[in-house]
């Protein structure tokens, strides 16, 4: 079968070849994929900066059919729609034991929109587990991202009042997360963040950032705008070393905590959210490519083109 895989040690050594297909063990299901999207992850793996195993295919947002099932399998059936993540989507099939992280996919979600579950769990997680946001609460998240704006819908959920910043690359992004219930939107080249949420919190401050771009200035200005005793949430996944006014922190009483991933409580919350049409994912896919375009999908992707591409197998 045909996969995006990384062939070799080096870097930008990832090309669409052919694979031995896998074979379904005595717990294992054999998935016949039917969507996977494009992370910033299968960037940095392309380009030798996040670890992956050689002759694996690339790609952990996926979903797809349950075509096969070892005999050990409890949980599933031959023709069950699913959706699941780690490694192995962008391919024809990916064979996955039945607790490895594999859901059913209600027939409510698209196989696209199931694609997006992944990291809609990962944002979910910083807003439901790693946070603590109540209803009313003043919430500012830097980068509208996918992650960000995913982010954004779960803070909504919480009943937070929240502004969303950006860049000047960001203008199409801001202007989504307005649609998507951002009650104000910030472009921070433009104008004053620190005095826009002062004004947004009628002088109080933040009670909590949700900081997704991996910016150390967007780090540097989520601490000043944090009320005594907040909470910044670490989201984004810095490219250096970043470094926090530990003094400031201090006296203020400020925590930073980090979130990744996520648990598969929050998996089936999210399902849930979007099965109900809590949560808008079909948004914020924007391209969809055969998987043999993947090139096309993956530059689109690095030049932060659109939200989520979804490639096809």
């Amino acid at each position: 079968m045909k996969a995006i895989v990384k062939y070799g040690e080096l870097p930008r050594q990832v090309d669409y070849r052919e694979i031995e297909e896998p074979v379904c063990g005595y717990r294992d299901v054999k998935i016949e994929i039917k969507a996977c999207a494009i992370c910033v992850t299968d960037l940095h793996i392309i380009e030798g900066a996040y670890p992956w195993k050689v002759n694996t295919p690339l790609g952990h947002e996926f979903c797809g059919i349950v075509v096969e099932t070892g005999k050990g399998v409890t949980r599933f059936k031959t023709g069950d729609r699913v959706t699941a993540c780690m490694d192995g989507g962008f391919a024809k099939y990916v064979v996955k034991d039945e607790e490895d992280w594999v859901f059913h996919l209600p027939n409510e979600i698209s196989f696209k929109e199931g694609a997006l579950l992944e990291p809609l769990a990962a944002a979910a997680n910083s807003v439901f587990n790693k946070s603590r946001i109540l209803p009313g609460d003043h919430v500012l998240i830097e980068g509208p991202g996918v992650i960000g704006l995913l982010a954004l819908q779960a803070a909504k959920l919480q009943g937070a009042f929240v502004l969303v910043s950006g860049t000047d690359s960001d203008t199409e992004r801001l202007l989504m997360a307005k649609k998507l219930g951002a009650d104000k939107i910030l472009n921070v080249q433009k104008e004053d963040i620190l005095a826009a949420c002062r004004e947004f919190t009628q002088g109080r401050g933040m009670d909590t950032v949700l900081e997704c771009s991996g910016s150390q200035a967007a780090l540097d200005t989520g601490l000043k705008v944090l009320i005594y005793n907040g909470q910044l949430t670490q989201v984004g996944i810095f490219g250096r070393r970043a470094s926090a006014d530990l003094g400031s922190m201090v006296y203020q009483n400020q925590r930073i905590i980090g979130s990744i991933a996520y648990d598969r409580e929050t998996w089936l919350r999210v399902i849930a959210l979007v099965q109900k049409g809590r949560v808008n994912v079909k948004s914020l896919i924007s391209h969809t490519f055969p998987l043999e375009e993947w090139e096309k999908g993956f530059a689109m992707a690095r030049n932060k083109e659109g939200y989520r591409i979804v490639l096809i197998p």
